[in-house]
C-alpha cells in the first residue's frame, strides 16, 4: 500500500524497450518525409513522370509536395477520431497499414497522376504515426525522463530522415535501367510494417485503460513498466495508479467534445500554445529546405551527386542535434530551450540571406560554401532545441480525456505550416528566388516571442499536475514524490487500489 513518504521514481529496461520500439513510427514518419528530396533530385525519377516534358511541371512537383502534407493534416484528424475510440495500440496499427499500402503504391507508380495519390495515402498514415507515437509514449513514461525518452521521438525522426538521405545517394550512382528511384520508395513500407507487428506486443497505454474502467490492467501495466529490484512492492506503480485514478475520474465530469477545446479557456490555451509550437517550428523553414534542398544546392553551383551528398550531411547532422534536444528536455526545460532555439535560427536564416543575395548564380565558392555553412547553422539550432522539444509539449499538456484530439489538433499546425510553405516554394522560388526566406525569418521571429510570451513550463511533473499550469484543478499531488512534497491520495483512491490489488493477487 502507497504511504505518504516521498517515492523514487523508477525507468526500467521494459519501459525503454518498448519506447524505443515506439520510434519505428518517427523513423517511418522521417523516411517518407525526406525520401521524396533525393527522388525529385534523380534524372531516372523526372523522366519516368515525364515532368521534364511537362510545361506545368514546376506546379506537379508543388503539389507533390502539398498532397503529402494535406494527406498528413487528415491523419491527424484520424488520430482525433480513432485515438479514444479504439485505443493507442490498434490506432498505431492502423495507421502502420496505411503506411505500408502508400509506399508500395509510390514504388509501383506509373505516372505521376498515381504517385501524387500514393503520396496523399502515405501522408495520411505518416500524419497519423507522427501524432500517436509521441502521445504513446507520453502516457507510459517516468515523469522525469519523459522528456529525453519522448525526445527520442525526435532524434529517431532525423533517423528515418538521414537513412533516406543516403538511400538516396546510394541508389543515384546504380545503374538500373532508369529504375534507381524506385528500391528507395520501397524502403518506406519497411518501418511501418515492423511498427504493425511490434505493436501487436507492446502495452496499451495505462492512461487510455483507466479511462475505460480498466484498472486492473492499468495496474498490472504500470508494475511492468516501472518495476525495479529497488521497489519490490511497486511503491511508485501504485502511487502512479492512485493520481491517475483520480485525476481521471475528475476529468470525467469535465467537458471533453471537440468544441469544448476552444470554448473553455484551459483547453483553449493548450490548443494556442499546442498548435502554435508546431505551427512556428515548422515557419521557419526547416521543411522547405529539407524538400528543396537539392535543388537549392545545385542553385549555388554544385553539382547533383554533390547535392545529394550534402542533403544527406545536412541530415545527419541533425541526428547529433536531436539527441542533444532529447538530453536537455529534462535539463534546461521546455520553453526557454525551445525560445532559444527560435532565436538561432533567425540569425541563421539573416546570414544565409545575406549569403544568397550575394552570392547565389555567381562563381564565388566561398560565399557559395557559406550559404551551405549557415543552412547547416540552420538545422543545428532547429534539432537540438525545437525538433523533439515540440512533440514532447504538444503530447504532454493536454488531460487523458483529450489527450488524443489535442495530440491531433496540436501536430495539424505541423501539416498545416508545412502545407502552405510547400505548396508556395516552387512558385516561390521561381519568382523571388533568396527572398523567399525572409517569411521565414519574419515569422521565426514572432515564434521566439510568442514561445517566451505564452508558453507554461511543463519539466518534472507527471502528465495529470500539468492541467494546473494551464488553469485547471489537480486533485492529487501523490506523485511530487522526488522531492519534499506529498500529500494523501483520497479514501475513495485507496479503496479502489486496495481492491485492484487484491483482485490481482486472486489471479496469482
Amino acid at each position: 500500500m502507497a504511504t505518504d513518504a516521498p517515492v523514487k521514481e523508477h525507468r526500467s529496461k521494459f519501459n525503454v524497450l518498448i519506447i524505443l520500439l515506439a520510434t519505428l513510427g518517427s523513423i517511418s514518419y522521417g523516411y517518407s518525409s525526406c525520401i521524396i528530396a533525393t527522388t525529385l533530385g534523380q534524372p531516372s525519377f523526372i523522366t519516368e513522370m515525364k515532368l521534364d516534358v511537362y510545361d506545368n511541371a514546376v506546379q506537379l512537383i508543388g503539389a507533390i509536395n502539398g498532397l503529402y502534407q494535406a494527406g498528413g493534416l487528415l491523419g491527424t484528424i484520424y488520430v482525433g477520431l480513432t485515438g479514444d475510440r479504439l485505443g493507442r495500440r490498434w490506432a498505431i496499427f492502423s495507421a502502420s497499414a496505411i503506411t505500408v499500402v502508400g509506399g508500395a503504391l509510390q514504388a509501383g507508380s506509373v505516372h505521376v497522376g498515381m504517385f501524387m495519390a500514393a503520396r496523399f495515402i502515405t501522408g495520411l498514415g505518416i500524419g497519423a504515426l507522427v501524432t500517436l507515437v509521441p502521445l504513446w509514449q507520453s502516457e507510459v513514461a517516468p515523469p522525469r525522463t519523459r522528456g529525453f525518452l519522448v525526445g527520442l521521438h525526435g532524434v529517431f525522426i532525423l533517423v528515418g530522415y538521414s537513412t533516406a538521405s543516403w538511400v538516396g545517394v546510394g541508389f543515384f550512382f546504380v545503374d538500373a535501367g532508369g529504375a534507381q528511384f524506385r528500391p528507395p520508395l520501397a524502403l518506406q513500407v519497411v518501418p511501418p510494417f515492423l511498427l504493425a507487428c511490434a505493436i501487436l506486443w507492446m502495452p496499451e497505454s495505462p492512461r487510455w485503460l483507466m479511462e475505460r474502467d480498466r484498472g486492473e490492467e492499468c495496474l498490472a501495466i504500470l508494475r511492468k513498466i516501472h518495476a525495479d529490484s529497488s521497489d519490490p512492492n511497486g511503491e511508485f506503480a501504485q502511487r502512479e495508479y492512485a493520481q491517475i485514478s483520480k485525476q481521471i475520474t475528475y476529468e470525467k465530469s469535465l467537458p471533453s467534445s471537440w468544441g469544448s477545446i476552444f470554448t473553455i479557456p484551459s483547453y483553449r490555451k493548450r490548443f494556442i500554445v499546442g498548435f502554435g509550437c508546431m505551427f512556428f517550428a515548422q515557419c521557419t523553414g526547416t521543411q522547405v529546405i529539407n524538400n528543396y534542398g537539392p535543388l537549392l544546392y545545385s542553385n549555388l553551383g554544385f553539382s547533383t551527386a554533390d547535392s545529394l551528398i550534402i542533403q544527406a550531411g545536412w541530415i545527419t547532422w541533425g541526428i547529433i542535434g536531436n539527441f542533444i534536444n532529447a538530453v536537455l528536455l529534462d535539463k534546461v526545460g521546455r520553453k526557454w530551450l525551445m525560445t532559444g532555439g527560435m532565436i538561432g535560427c533567425a540569425i541563421a536564416l539573416l546570414l544565409e540571406i545575406i549569403m544568397l543575395a550575394l552570392y547565389q548564380d555567381t562563381d564565388n565558392h566561398g560565399g557559395n560554401s557559406a550559404a551551405v555553412f549557415f543552412l547547416f547553422l540552420h538545422i543545428g539550432f532547429y534539432a537540438s532545441a525545437l525538433d523533439a522539444s515540440t512533440y514532447v509539449y504538444a503530447s504532454e499538456i493536454w488531460p487523458t480525456h483529450l489527450r488524443a484530439r489535442g495530440c491531433a489538433i496540436s501536430v495539424a499546425g505541423l501539416f498545416v505550416s508545412s502545407l502552405i510553405l510547400l505548396c508556395a516554394a516552387s512558385d516561390a522560388f521561381a519568382a523571388i528566388g533568396w527572398r523567399y526566406y525572409l517569411v521565414f525569418l519574419c515569422m521565426t521571429l514572432l515564434g521566439a516571442v510568442f514561445f517566451a510570451l505564452v508558453f507554461p513550463e511543463t519539466r518534472h511533473k507527471p502528465l495529470e499536475e500539468i492541467a494546473a499550469a494551464f488553469g485547471d484543478d489537480v486533485v492529487d499531488y501523490s506523485l511530487a514524490t522526488t522531492g519534499s512534497k506529498d500529500s494523501e491520495l483520497g479514501e475513495e483512491v485507496h479503496e479502489q487500489l486496495k481492491v485492484d490489488l487484491e483482485k490481482e493477487a486472486n489471479k496469482t
